[in-house]
């Protein structure tokens, strides 16, 4: 039997999966994603040492569901949530799953913009199956692979 504990709950961590959308046996839609916190602390030498990662499966509800839909791995996001559920992952880390209230992009690290990113590759030409050399940042959804990129 699962048990809840009400909390509040504040934690900065970069997405380790993009957002998946599911529905529930009953049709109601919610949008999950894992994300990652390690923090840094100093021993008693004075060195700056990574602590452990923790990770936090976060789930998202109703009108924020629809918000968070587009987030992508790799962006970092300051999750405030309520209800959780402690657990160990396959990798014998410390976890938990947490039900957000609130996410924002966190900005301390980069600029935020708004909607999925646009991976460009300046200067970078691709060539076509046709023979066509097409600069990559025209195109930077279509180009995937690295071999058909040439310097």
């Amino acid at each position: 039997m699962e048990r809840t504990v009400q909390f509040n709950l504040t934690v900065e961590g970069r997405l380790t999966t993009s957002a998946m959308t599911n529905t529930t046996q009953s049709g109601r839609e919610f949008v999950t994603f894992t994300i990652v916190h390690q923090d840094q602390y100093r021993d008693h030498t004075g060195k700056w040492v990574d602590a452990k990662p923790m990770f936090f499966d976060i789930v998202c509800w109703g009108k924020l569901a629809g918000h968070v839909r587009n987030l992508t791995r790799g962006t970092i996001v300051v999750i405030e949530g309520g209800r959780l559920l402690g657990y160990i992952n396959d990798n014998e880390l410390a976890g938990l799953k947490v039900e957000a209230r609130n996410v924002s992009l966190s900005m301390r690290f980069g600029e935020a913009h708004p909607g999925p990113a646009k991976r460009t590759r300046r200067a970078d030409l691709v060539t076509t199956a046709d023979g066509e050399q097409i600069t990559a940042d025209a195109y930077p959804d279509v180009v995937t692979d690295r071999e058909l990129l040439h310097h």
